[in-house]
């Protein structure tokens, strides 16, 4: 999976955690924080089940406490699933 790919995923995700935010998906790049695309602690919760679900993998609860920016997110996808940039 590049980046780009992983980035989908997340967009996905994020989609699936607030559909009534879809429109805002696009704000979703590699250099924003969480919050300044409005995903609150409760929505990476969920987004990070829909990945988890997605690529059956399990992040651990302290992994995901430390993710405050969206490469945050795909560099811990990328750990769980042994993906090389």
């Amino acid at each position: 999976m590049t980046n780009e790919q992983i980035l989908a995923l997340i967009k996905e995700a994020f989609v699936f955690a607030i559909p009534e935010q879809a429109l805002a998906v696009e704000a979703l790049t590699i250099d924003r924080t969480l919050g300044e695309v409005g995903v609150s602690s409760i929505i990476a919760l969920e987004m990070a089940g829909y990945i988890e679900n997605k690529l059956s993998v399990q992040f651990a609860d302290d992994e995901l406490a430390q993710i405050s920016t969206i490469k945050g997110f795909i560099n811990l996808i990328r750990q769980h699933t042994n993906v090389i940039a």
